[in-house]
Formats: structure tokens, C-alpha cells, sequence
């Protein structure tokens, strides 16, 4: 099984990824103004140019420790 690894770290912007076939899957934790938002995606390698993103899941919460919860969910911890 392939590992999460840290991409971005930091106070308002954190995101991992692990390797998936044809690119990454991302996870990302957003604070924001009055929120958390939580946003599952994959991060799609083409032959040349930007990658591609396509967003599995968004979700937003109200506390850090929902949203922490949810990233931990997500990356199955």
C-alpha cells in the first residue's frame, strides 16, 4: 500500500497526496474565514502540460477538529 506523503504544510493550507494510476490522489484542509473545508481530488499526469484536478469530494465544517477528522477518514486513519 502506497503513503500518504505532506505536499503543503502550512496554518491556512495543508494538502497530502499518495500515487494513484495516471497521477495523485490529493487531500486538502482549508481554513477559512469562518470554516474548514475539506476537498478529496485527484491530481491527473497528462503527457505535457498543467495536470489536471478532479474533485471527488468537498466538504466544510465548522470546527478544525471535524475537518481533522474528516482528512483522517479520508486517508484511512
Amino acid at each position: 500500500m502506497k503513503k500518504w506523503f505532506v505536499t503543503w504544510n502550512r496554518p491556512e493550507y495543508k494538502e497530502w497526496a499518495k500515487p494513484i494510476a495516471r497521477g495523485y490522489l490529493l487531500i486538502v484542509l482549508r481554513t477559512e474565514k469562518t470554516r474548514f473545508l475539506c476537498v478529496k481530488a485527484k491530481l491527473l499526469m497528462g503527457k505535457k502540460g498543467l495536470p489536471a484536478f478532479k474533485v471527488l469530494e468537498e466538504k466544510y465544517y465548522s470546527s478544525k477538529p471535524k475537518a481533522s477528522k474528516q482528512i483522517k477518514d479520508w486517508k484511512g486513519e
